[in-house]
């Protein structure tokens, strides 16, 4: 690993109820979604709209010393009903386009909930995971932090390692 070690930052933060209305593209648009420089920007603001774990890494990183953070995409819809298929395909296309730009990494750092659906779906999560882990293969590691009501997949577990 580099001195400076180069993170990709990926987040789909949802918490879905089957039983909500879908979750479009513009509500995420409303609440946060968040593309490249504005992903750190928004984190080192003094009022943030991305979750606290999120802000919270890049504030600890910031504190340890030299990095090379490399935001890509950050989607939060909060608490809500699945995400439109359509759009999670989008938002999944669009990460694996800028992570594959933002390569060689020496780590990623994923900000999720971990209670996600799509509405064609059960583990968008795992998916995600599954993007990355293709794109960078098993010796880079892929960190996830998760909220305590997340429903962890035995694919969520294969894909990261912490």
């Amino acid at each position: 690993m580099a001195n400076s070690p180069k993170i990709a930052i990926l987040g789909l933060h949802l918490e879905s109820n089957r039983f909500a209305p879908t979750a479009f593209k513009s509500e995420f648009i409303e609440r946060c979604l968040l593309y490249g420089d504005e992903l750190m920007l928004d984190s080192r603001s003094k009022h943030p709209k991305a979750c606290g774990t999120l802000t919270g890494f890049v504030l600890a990183m910031d504190k340890i010393g030299s990095w090379q953070p490399a935001p890509l995409v950050y989607a939060d819809g909060g608490a809500a009903g699945p995400i439109d298929h359509k759009f999670f395909i989008e938002l999944k296309e669009d990460m694996a386009s800028r992570l594959r730009a933002a390569l060689p990494v020496d780590g990623i750092f994923f900000a999720q909930h971990g209670a996600a659906l799509s509405t064609e779906n059960l583990d968008p999560d795992g998916e995600l995971y599954a993007m990355a882990r293709d794109i960078v293969g098993p010796e880079i590691p892929i960190v996830s932090v998760l909220d305590l009501h997340a429903i962890i997949s035995e694919r969520m577990v294969a894909m990261t390692d912490v």
